[in-house]
């Protein structure tokens, strides 16, 4: 699982780098963000519904409050502080608080006026799946493929219809009382990525969970074909179809299962990353930024370099210092 958060991390920060520097890294760099995020929620989809199946509710709910707040309200307010989230002309303090809780994906104002950390509607998104999941688990392997059945409907369905702007009317006043306008990618952000858009790569995660004997069998030459076709081939139909699309999320099962299923890797950088890559997700791009305002014009790609760096470092110690300790502590309070 380490070794697939890496790979899902990666992706993330090669994207954004691209976005921010225009320095690209074959592959990823135009793919890595999309794919990143959905293996995200892939992942989270296994191990949320293993997580809620081992656990009464209680337990349940204390271990996702511990997993996830303290780290997260920790690097908003580090970096939220030096850019003035507090000292706003007009605050809105409703928006501020939708950022705590992680809701601000909800609100265009929440999540473009006041999310420091530009990643955060991911965790609007894996918040409402927190909520779902102990629905999901109810019934079992019983209920998990007409679950699946669902969320590809739903899904599709939502991909297609924000595709065409039939959802814009919804966020239009929240839209309106921005100071400048939205741009288009902040518009897919809040409205064409959605839970009910992603809502598939969870529970396709979950099915992967309760099926695992099943899909651990599956023949090596079709998880090959599986990946190539829908992965690396991601360019044949990417642009042609809604996004985000379930093909993309079986190609990422695929990947997830022949990960899996591989013998331990003997590598240790790799293995690192994946347990730290909730900590580089929330502090990667803020400092990506500023190497790149601050040292590309001096030191040209090196300031990539350095920023990676500083990420892998910045990480460690919050990882260390935050997540770390409150895991534990949720644990021992559970």
């Amino acid at each position: 699982m380490d070794a697939l958060r890496a790979i899902a991390v990666i992706g993330v920060v090669a994207h954004h780098t691209k976005a921010v520097t225009g320095f690209s890294i074959p592959f990823i760099g135009d793919y890595g963000g999309l794919l990143g995020v959905e293996l995200f929620f892939i992942i989270s989809g296994f191990l949320i519904t293993e997580s809620a199946c081992r656990s009464n509710l209680r337990k349940y709910v204390i271990h996702r409050l511990f997993r996830i707040f303290p780290a997260y309200w920790f690097t908003y307010l580090l970096l939220g502080i030096p850019a003035g989230i507090f000292l706003k002309a007009d605050q809105d303090w409703w928006a501020f608080f939708l950022n705590l809780v992680n809701l601000q994906q909800l609100s265009p104002k929440a999540l473009i006026a006041y999310d420091v950390l530009h990643v955060t509607w991911t965790l609007t998104v894996e918040l409402i799946w927190y909520f779902i999941a102990p629905l999901f688990i109810l019934g079992k392997a019983r209920w998990a493929l007409w679950w699946l059945a669902a969320s590809l409907v739903i899904s599709t369905c939502w991909s297609f219809f924000a595709a065409q702007g039939y959802f814009n009317a919804w966020f239009a006043d929240g839209f309106a009382s921005l100071q400048n306008p939205a741009d288009p990618g902040q518009v897919g952000i809040i409205i064409n990525n959605a839970f009910p858009a992603q809502m598939f790569f969870f529970i396709f995660g979950g099915c992967i969970y309760f099926y695992k004997d099943f899909f651990f069998r599956i023949n090596e030459t079709v998880i090959n074909a599986t990946i190539i076709a829908l992965l690396l081939l991601i360019g044949v139909y990417q642009g042609k179809l809604p996004s985000p699309i379930f093909l993309t999320g079986i190609g990422l099962g695929a990947l997830m299962i022949k990960v899996l299923r591989a013998p331990p890797t003997k590598d240790k950088i790799l293995p690192r990353i994946g347990k730290i890559s909730y900590s580089i997700y929330l502090v990667h791009f803020p400092i990506i930024i500023f190497f790149a305002q601050k040292f590309s014009g001096s030191l040209g790609n090196i300031s990539i370099a350095l920023g990676y760096l500083t990420i892998f470092i910045v990480s460690n110690v919050v990882y260390e210092l935050i997540e770390k300790k409150f895991i534990a502590i949720g644990r021992k309070l559970s």
